[in-house]
């Protein structure tokens, strides 16, 4: 009997190795996902003349948000530089691709399908209106 037990043990033991070299693997071909946030208006008030830290304090808490192609997951938060221009790398795919919406943001934009192609740049320009 244990020797029967250390046999069955011992075939588990191999099949749940094996069956771990036979995992799909994540995709590692990849694309990229560039573009460009409008932002407007930026200021209450015109003149609208901002500086880097008005600039950063406008942009940061806006990201783009790509999501799986159902929308039950979130695959990414992109962060926004200070002069409205996004990028990152993405397995080849589809998503839908969002905004945050901070504070009383809209965009006529997103949501929207993106597809990302092997050694391929999708580039896309974002308009958010911000209710300022």
């Amino acid at each position: 009997i244990n020797m029967r037990k250390i046999l069955l043990s011992s075939i588990i033991i191999g099949v749940v190795l094996l069956s771990s070299c036979f995992k799909k693997k994540e995709s590692t071909i990849t694309g990229a996902f560039t573009g460009n946030v409008i932002l407007e208006p930026m200021c209450a008030d015109e003149p609208c003349d901002l500086g880097p830290k008005e600039l950063e304090a406008l942009y940061e808490p806006r990201k783009i948000i790509v999501y799986s192609s159902d929308t039950s997951e979130v695959i990414q938060n992109i962060a926004i530089s200070i002069d409205g221009k996004f990028a990152t790398g993405l397995p080849v795919g589809e998503y839908i691709i969002d905004i945050n919406y901070y504070e009383n943001d809209i965009s006529r934009d997103v949501p929207a399908s993106l597809t990302i192609v092997d050694n391929f740049t999708a580039t896309r320009t974002i308009h958010i209106a911000t209710g300022l």
